[in-house]
């Protein structure tokens, strides 16, 4: 058989399309007769840094190819991981296991050669940072006044299709909403900025499941006013990670369960520490698992940063994937495992 790459693979998030979204897709068409191109962060709820639907970004960049590359070319939604080689396992699962596979990765690679799936092989690219770029021209949006003239002056670096998108986007209350968790991080921003190093935060998040059910909260604040979580906060200077969980867990829902009871209960911790799993920065958490076994759910009342607390079903949770917080659809799989594999 000959060494000639079958497939072409490429990942990114491709917000707007750009010459360094567009130099990514097209290595990867010179390099095979097909391209699979994974459109990654797809199925989580709007954010500053990521406002597009995997569907609504696919058509941009597929408008913006030519009639032969668009023949050419598929694209896939792929569900943020936040771990490299669990990403590797779903691109596998999508090509179906088939050799002669060529990754095209823009700047250096995030795994080694050894760690590709049976088949792949990884090849570089000069191409930008294509998302990066996009991010500027969002933020540009976002702090316009006139979000109207912002678009303005960004058109002659989108495509047609891209600007028109943007035009309707705009007028749309998902616009309003992102652009005020902008504004309110960019604002915590300026606060820590007189920090003489680089701030990283440690938040703590709790997970409890009773009677297949799981606890979670509507945000009662931006960023992602609205949106389910998982209850938890920011640790205090002085307080044990594990009593801060249940400490933000019984403000945020007034679970009545007491401390003693609560750490039978306990099944597991995780630490999240992916550096972009937060819209506010870099944000360490500590997430406790603890399980009531087959108890009816308490009852349990919003309070404190939580608009609303309830219990929701396990089954009900692939279901509201685009409607939770960061990654807090990624913990609950850690712990739940919900994800169908892959999507």
């Amino acid at each position: 058989m000959s060494d000639r790459a079958l497939l072409a693979v490429c990942a990114g998030r491709f917000l707007l399309p750009n010459a360094a979204n567009l130099a990514l897709v097209r290595q990867a068409l010179a390099a095979a007769p097909r391209c699979v191109v994974f459109i990654r962060r797809a199925h989580m709820a709007p954010s500053p840094a990521n406002p597009f639907d995997a569907d609504a970004r696919a058509s941009m960049l597929h408008d913006a190819l030519a009639e032969d590359e668009r023949l050419r070319t598929e694209f896939v939604p792929l569900r943020e991981r936040w771990d490299d080689q669990l990403l590797l396992r779903d691109m596998g699962a999508v090509t179906g296991g088939q050799h002669h596979v060529t990754w095209i990765v823009a700047g250096q690679g995030p795994v080694e050669p050894e760690d590709l799936p049976t088949g792949w092989s990884l090849q570089q690219t000069a191409a930008g940072d294509g998302d990066a770029q996009a991010v500027a021209w969002l933020e540009q949006l976002y702090a316009a006044e006139d979000p109207a003239r912002g678009l303005a002056a960004l058109q002659g670096s989108l495509p047609a299709g891209s600007a028109a998108f943007l035009r309707e986007w705009i007028r749309k209350p998902t616009f309003a909403t992102v652009r005020d968790d902008w504004r309110q991080i960019a604002h915590e921003k300026r606060q820590w900025s007189v920090a003489p190093y680089p701030v990283v935060l440690v938040t703590v998040d709790a997970v409890v499941h009773a009677g297949g059910h799981v606890l979670l909260i509507r945000r009662g604040r931006s960023p992602g006013r609205g949106l389910w979580a998982l209850p938890g906060g920011f640790l205090e200077p002085r307080e044990p990670v594990m009593l801060a969980a249940l400490r933000e867990l019984v403000e945020e829902t007034g679970l009545p369960l007491s401390l003693r009871e609560m750490k039978q209960r306990l099944k597991g911790m995780r630490v999240f520490d992916h550096p972009e799993r937060s819209q506010r920065g870099r944000i360490i958490t500590h997430t406790y698992f603890f399980d009531l076994g087959d108890m009816a759910p308490p009852a349990v009342q919003g309070g404190d940063d939580a608009a609303v607390a309830q219990w929701v079903q396990v089954s009900r949770l692939p279901d509201l994937e685009s409607q939770l917080h960061d990654d807090h659809f990624h913990m609950l799989d850690t712990f739940l495992g919900i994800a169908a594999q892959p999507a």
